[in-house]
């Protein structure tokens, strides 16, 4: 009688998020649209503690916001997708380096002003009544948890 070994697999994981991504229909500053997106809803995003990126050349920051629904028990997050400040570590001495001044959180979508996230595994950004005349509609894009975004989310949440 032959014994087949089965070894347990243990599965990385592979999941994904959803997240909003958030275009201005016309330049507001940050301060502007926030006091309006609270004016419209029940629940008021307060700014947290920016994101920080270090890189060898620059340290970035991205401003996050947040609020929490109590009738749907999530926490809401906007963060900026370009940072709102760098800080100079040391010269580049490099003609063609991959770090400037300004970072993106997703760089393939630079057009993007804001990266929404909820802290519920199933994302329902309809919730959040977002002012029609500053800001087109939020457009949902999966993020892999291989991606650096993705990490960051899950470090900050």
């Amino acid at each position: 009688m032959n014994i087949k070994k089965q070894y347990l697999k243990l599965e990385e994981d592979l999941s994904e998020i959803n997240v909003g991504l958030i275009r201005l229909a016309k330049p507001i500053l940050e301060h502007e649209l926030f006091f309006t997106i609270n004016n419209i809803n029940t629940f008021k995003f307060k700014r947290v503690d920016d994101i920080l990126i270090k890189g060898e050349y620059f340290d970035h920051s991205f401003s996050r916001y947040q609020a929490y629904d109590q009738s749907s028990k999530n926490c809401y997050s906007f963060i900026s997708n370009r940072s709102v400040s760098s800080v100079q570590k040391k010269l580049q001495n490099q003609l063609f380096s991959d770090e400037s001044n300004i970072k993106f959180l997703l760089n393939l979508h630079q057009d993007v002003d804001y990266i929404l996230t909820n802290s519920d595994m199933f994302a329902e950004f309809s919730l959040i009544l977002l002012p029609e005349n500053f800001v087109f509609q939020i457009q949902e894009y999966p993020l892999s948890s291989e991606e650096e975004l993705y990490q960051l989310i899950q470090y900050y949440e």
